[in-house]
Parts: C-alpha cells; structure tokens; sequence
C-alpha cells in the first residue's frame, strides 16, 4: 500500500513531470545520449555517467559531457531520439485514462519537466497528449528549474501552492515541490523509479501505480470538481461562449438580413455584452462602443510582439505606460497597411529607440489558450523574433516608461502586464535563444 501523508488542498490543478511520470522515457533518453556522445567523446559512456549530468535538459547535460561538440552532438541526440521513439510508443497505463478525468472533472493541468523544449514537443505529440496540458514547462540547460516552473504556473493561474500537487518520479522532483510549497506525489510506476530513496523524502504519497494515485486523489480534488462540473462550466469557458455568441451576431448583422432576423441578433448582441461584462467586470459601454467601430464579419484582433534576444540569458523589455508601468515586450495592435513584421519593426523603434531587423515568427498564439486576464474579444498574438541594427536604448518614450534587457533570472520578479505577456510564455520563448532553429509554435 502507499505510504499516504496528510496533504494540503483542496486542489484545483494537477501538474505532472513527463519522464519517468507519463511514460519510461528514461530508457529512450539514455539510448539516445549514448549514440549521440559516444562518438563525439570517442569511448563508450555508461548509464551513470549520462544520469549523472541530468538536471540541465539535453543540452546541459551534452554541454557537460562533450562540451567541445556540443552542437553536432545535440542534433544528433534529438534525431536518435526521434528515431527510437518507437521503443517507447505509448505512456504508461492508465494515465492517458486519468488525464481525461482530470479534464472533464474541471481540473486544470499543467507540465513541469526537466527535458528541453523540442524532445517534449515531439513526446507528447507521439504519445496523443500535446492538448492536454494549458501550459507546459521545459527545463533549462544551465540547471535545474523545476522549482521556478511551479512558481511561474502558480502566478500564471494566481493560484496559492496549496491549490496545487505535482506528481513526479524522482527525488529531485519531491525537493523542488517541498520548495514551491506543492504537494508531492512520487510516482513509483516505472522501471527506472527508487521506492527505497523516495520514501526516505516522505513525499505526500507514494504511488505504485497510477491506480493508487487515482484513489488518492480524487477526494482531495476541488469541490467543484469532485461535484462534477465540466471544464465548460468555468469562467474561462463562458467568456468564450459570450465572445462567440457577440461574433456570430455581428456577423448575422454584417449580411442585411430580414427585419425580425435583425432584431434577434440585437437581442443576442446585448446579451453577449452583458455576461461579458459580468464576466470581465468591464461597463457594457466598452463593448458597444468596440462593437459599433466594426463592420462586416468578425475576425480575432492581432497582436503582434517583438522579441529580441542578448545572448541566451537576456531580453528586451519594455515598462507599458498603458497599463501602469507593468513589463512587456515590444508591441502593440497589427496595423493596417503594414506586415506583421513591419508592425514589429515600427513598435521596437517607437518603444525602445533601437533599428530592429525582423527575421521569422516564433508563435502564433490564440489568448485564450493561455493564462491572461480575461479578454473581451478573440484575439491572436503573433511573436516575432528580430534582432538590433543600431540605435540606443531610450530612457522614455511616448508609450513606455523604461526600456532595458532583462535577465531570465529576474522575470519572475517582475510586475507583467499579463494581458500583453505571461512568465510561461517569457520563458517559452527563452528555448528560442539557445535553439533558435525551433519550429515556431501555433495553436
């Protein structure tokens, strides 16, 4: 039987490590690390010696062993990877069955892994589960984060840790949650898992199989969860359903139709304004107002952000006047007449001073796919990667009050104008400063 331990809660999110959690993924890494070192170091490299340098992602731990071929051999690992992926075809039983109750019980998921941004992708797309979790964070490759990424997901949700547990295999994992303030539970269930190391850490439970888990936890979930209610019925939820009922009655109203049919959709119109203003706590006004500016069929409004990057630990951010001196990047609304990649050229020069250069788009985003404020309209936020030609940084500008590189280390100290940018989306991003031949990433 596991070994259960009072636990705070009642919990609203459940956030789970990958490796070693969701699946024995632990095998398939080393097997790839292996083909990947071993001719770049010219000897044959044990088990212990790759598990040794985990705590970094990939690409720490191939910095650490053959720092000399980093490059070559990091591409090799993630293609050895991909290759023998096979090997490892499924999560562990049971676990594709407990995320889906989690979701439809309203529960809210998350992923705090040590692996780097391009292995999990390709993980999580292999194994059916890449829409499962609302935000996903990856590990970094100078040292372990995992304690970081628990804080960031928390501020994400505004969320207090007891609202949480993470769910995770290893002894690291029981440190990192006991630093946040999480519960823990120390997932047993494969092969390469320690029982003897991590019950010394007296983790909240310690779990043998996911079935263990399940018991445990179920009546531990928030009550509005454990009553049932379907992630639909959260706010988040009908703030969607208000936007769309606004739009399919703009767009009813765009196409001339009949007299009553017009009436109905003014009637539907005001309605949508009035539980979007229940929901976001903005006066009706604002929406008639938006809504009288527009004609013809509603799109999503576009929001395009710059990203510029100083070496692999810094970014360019800006101090909005618009929003109280919170932080942002670069941006604002695409304008009409110009690219998405003119905007962005436009709002670095008018916000920070500097002659920028665009060069590819990193995201394509759809807000209400992450954890912002709550949005009166769809909107999408294209974020695109440029870097400096000249000019200086500007004290002020007419729309900021400061513009300066940040640190990674600090963004979880700083005031962010979430509407704009969140800390899970800053430091998704960040995989794009030591890997800046990602895919770019679209919801």
């Amino acid at each position: 039987m596991p070994t259960a331990l009072p636990a705070p809660g009642p919990f609203h999110a459940v956030l789970f490590d990958l490796d070693g959690t969701l699946a024995d993924t632990l095998p398939l890494c080393i097997r790839a690390f292996r083909h990947a070192i071993e001719p770049a170091a010219g000897r044959a490299v044990s088990d212990a010696e790759i598990v040794a340098a985990f705590g970094p992602s990939e690409e720490g731990t191939i910095r650490a062993l053959v720092p000399a071929h980093h490059d070559a051999a990091l591409a090799a690992y993630l293609h050895h990877y991909e290759r023998l992926h096979g090997d490892c075809p499924l999560p562990l039983p049971g676990i594709a069955e407990l995320l889906r109750d989690l979701r439809r019980q309203g529960v809210r998921l998350g992923m705090v892994t040590g692996k780097g941004a391009r292995s999990t992708v390709l993980s999580l797309r292999r194994f059916g589960l890449e829409d499962m979790f609302e935000i996903v964070e990856t590990g970094s490759p100078h040292g372990p984060r995992k304690t970081e990424a628990l804080q960031a997901i928390l501020a994400a949700w505004n969320m207090a840790p007891a609202d949480a547990v993470y769910i995770g295999d290893a002894p690291s994992d029981v440190a990192a949650a006991r630093t946040a303030g999480v519960a823990v539970v120390s997932a047993a269930w494969a092969g390469s898992a320690d029982p003897g190391a991590l019950r010394a850490l007296a983790p909240d439970l310690l779990a043998a199989t996911v079935d263990e888990l399940r018991a445990w936890l179920w009546p531990r979930l928030a009550a509005p969860a454990v009553a049932g209610l379907a992630p639909d019925a959260s706010a988040t939820a009908w703030l969607g359903i208000a936007q769309r009922l606004q739009a399919l009655a703009q767009a009813g109203l765009a196409y001339d139709p009949h007299v009553y049919d017009a009436e109905r959709y003014q009637e539907i119109l005001a309605l949508s304004q009035r539980m979007l203003g229940h929901l976001t706590g903005l006066p009706i006004p604002f929406f008639e107002q938006a809504v009288a500016a527009e004609r013809g069929y509603p799109t999503p409004k576009v929001d395009v952000r710059a990203v510029l990057f100083r070496g692999a630990d810094e970014i360019l951010m800006v101090r909005e006047k618009s929003d109280g001196g919170r932080w942002s990047l670069p941006g604002g609304w695409a304008d009409v007449g110009c690219t998405p990649c003119e905007v962005a050229v436009k709002e670095v020069r008018e916000e920070t001073g500097l002659r920028v250069q665009a060069l590819r788009l990193l995201a394509l985003w759809d807000m209400r796919r992450h954890p912002h404020p709550p949005q009166a309209f769809s909107i999408y936020k294209a974020v695109i990667l440029c870097r400096v030609l000249d000019g200086a940084l500007q004290a002020e500008t007419s729309e900021t009050l400061e513009a300066r590189w940040v640190a990674r280390g600090e963004l979880a100290g700083l005031d962010l104008s979430t509407g704009r940018i969140t800390l899970p989306q800053l430091e998704r991003l960040f995989a794009y400063a030591s890997q800046p031949d990602l895919p770019t990433e679209c919801d």
